[in-house]
């Protein structure tokens, strides 16, 4: 008898332990709670807490896309809510990482323009005096190899304009029609 009883406790006890299986996780909850959680702590993700946090999103819904016709209706909108909840703190985050981008290159655009007039009086001052300095560079500029090769180059392109321009005379005489060079006037601003 007493045998009897432990198989029947057996038999019961398999069946009991048999029909209680553990609790699948439900995938579709699990990603509504990844996507809340996100939301309550973006503000505070680095590059790299983004690009983790990515990572995991992605390989949920590779997994819910595998099994997706085993979910209910329900589920379905609670997945589809959620993802488009997390996309759209993807596109606020690259927003407001291109805005910061954006606010720096305009700040430093400004700095630097607020130097450009500093730069071009600093230009004048040393052009202003040495107006014979300045044209004796471009008399040597013009009358160099490369230069009278490119301006005879340029030339042939456009039916032989530069073919007037052989000889060092002819380039002396260029320059020579250019004119006197006049001291710039910095009175005005």
């Amino acid at each position: 008898m007493r045998a009897i009883q432990l198989s029947l406790l057996s038999v019961l006890s398999l069946m009991l332990f048999s029909c209680v299986s553990p609790v699948k996780e439900n995938l579709p909850q699990k990603i509504d709670d990844f996507v809340i959680k996100a939301q309550v702590n973006c503000k505070d993700y680095t590059q790299a807490d983004w690009e983790k946090s990515a990572k995991e999103y992605q390989a949920m819904m590779e997994e819910y896309g595998k099994n997706e016709s085993s979910y209910t209706a329900e589920e379905k909108q609670r997945v589809a809510n959620a993802a488009g909840r997390y996309h759209a703190l993807l596109v606020e985050n690259a927003i407001d990482q291109s805005s910061a981008e954006i606010k720096a290159l305009i700040q430093e655009l400004a700095d630097q323009s607020k130097l450009l007039p500093a730069f071009i009086d600093g230009f004048k001052d040393v052009l202003q005096g040495d107006s014979v300095k300045l044209e004796n560079i471009f008399s040597d500029i013009f009358a160099s190899d490369p230069v009278k090769e490119l301006i005879g180059n340029i030339g042939s392109l456009f039916g032989g304009l530069g073919s007037a321009l052989e000889g060092d005379e002819d380039i002396e005489t260029v320059v020579d029609t250019l004119g006197p060079a006049e001291p710039l006037d910095t009175t005005k601003k």
